[in-house]
């Protein structure tokens, strides 16, 4: 397969940069966004948004905006309106779709994001669960996206997640609480977990509380098409389940910065991405690297970070300098920084 980039592109729009997310609306459309790498820690890198269609010449490939003020910024892909959605920790929003490129009003300029401790809600991740696109953020908060400046808390529509009663009193601290991932079977059956072993579910009419074994920080949660839900903590253990029966299926101990960032059950195996690349459940009842399982398995720099397309047929998979697309069978190298040393 050809690559994504050539030389001249790559030096215009990736030199320099890392990759810190990706999003795949179709095989051969994906959206990528990658942050400046600047020695000067006292100024904020500059964050810049790639989506392409590379089914189109290389002239006519990419859409590219950078902006300077984004921080720690995921994206995700829509189909219900196609196009990329990337939101920062502070709701601070891009867009791309075939009309229009380029920054939102924030989150919080078209809805409430205040904070039980007189604060504003922090956004931990977006994803697109059941066709629709949701920021997930600190206190339990989810706001789902109605389109171009359109925002809705979860609460505005009748379905919050609850709060302990005396949050504004009690001696809480916010990482208590979810979320940091969001799955589902489909609208009406929703899970979303983060904070200390918080994990909920979304029936479509109330969210309920799901006792949960463990209070380490949860950080991923998908749906598997086994009829499991798969959850992963901060070092990497998973518990599959449902509801209030959970098992731990996987011991893991990944170390501080190596956690699991996104996670996804794709073509009957579940995946689990972080800096380091991709992992996988294996026999022994242990996370292992994907490599161990797959001689095929792309390496570190060209995997980590995990999206599946919207109709299920391919993944993406992004480290910090490249990029790879899985099928199912076959791993294609989309593109690498070695390739243009």
């Amino acid at each position: 397969m050809e690559s994504v980039f050539d030389k001249e592109s790559w030096e215009k729009y990736v030199k320099g940069r890392t990759i810190y997310d990706c999003a795949i609306g179709r095989e051969k459309g994906y959206a990528f966004v990658l942050v400046e790498q600047r020695p000067d820690r006292n100024t904020q890198p500059q964050t810049t948004f790639i989506n392409m269609a590379v089914d189109r010449p290389m002239g006519s490939r990419f859409a590219v905006y950078s902006v300077g003020n984004f921080s720690f910024t995921t994206v995700a892909s829509s189909i219900s309106a196609p196009e990329y959605v990337a939101v920062d920790t502070g709701s601070m929003v891009y867009s791309a779709n075939a009309k229009w490129k380029g920054v939102e009003k924030d989150i919080e300029k078209v809805t409430d994001m205040s904070a039980p401790d007189g604060g504003s809600i922090v956004v931990r991740q977006v994803v697109r669960v059941a066709g629709q696109i949701y920021a997930l953020g600190s206190y339990r908060k989810i706001y789902r996206r109605l389109g171009q400046d359109q925002w809705t808390e979860m609460k505005s529509e009748g379905h919050a997640v609850p709060l302990p009663a005396d949050i504004e009193t009690g001696d809480y601290m916010p990482s208590s609480f979810g979320f940091r991932d969001m799955s589902g079977f489909s609208e009406h059956d929703l899970y979303a977990v983060g904070g200390k072993g918080d994990v909920w579910r979304f029936d479509g009419k109330q969210w309920h509380h799901c006792p949960f074994p463990t209070n380490t920080i949860l950080e991923t949660v998908a749906c598997g098409e086994d009829g499991k839900v798969y959850i992963s903590d901060m070092k990497g253990c998973v518990w599959a389940g449902r509801e209030n029966r959970w098992t731990q299926v996987a011991e893991a101990d990944f170390g501080w910065g190596s956690q699991p960032r996104d996670s996804a059950w794709f073509k009957g195996r579940l995946y689990l991405g972080s800096q380091d690349g991709l992992y996988t459940l294996g026999d022994n009842k242990n996370v292992v690297a994907l490599e161990n399982v797959d001689s095929d398995a792309p390496g570190m720099g060209n995997c980590g970070r995990v999206d599946v397309s919207p109709d299920g047929q391919f993944l993406l998979t992004a480290g910090s300098f490249g990029a790879t697309l899985y099928d199912g069978t076959t791993w294609t190298r989309l593109f690498s920084g070695y390739d243009y040393m």
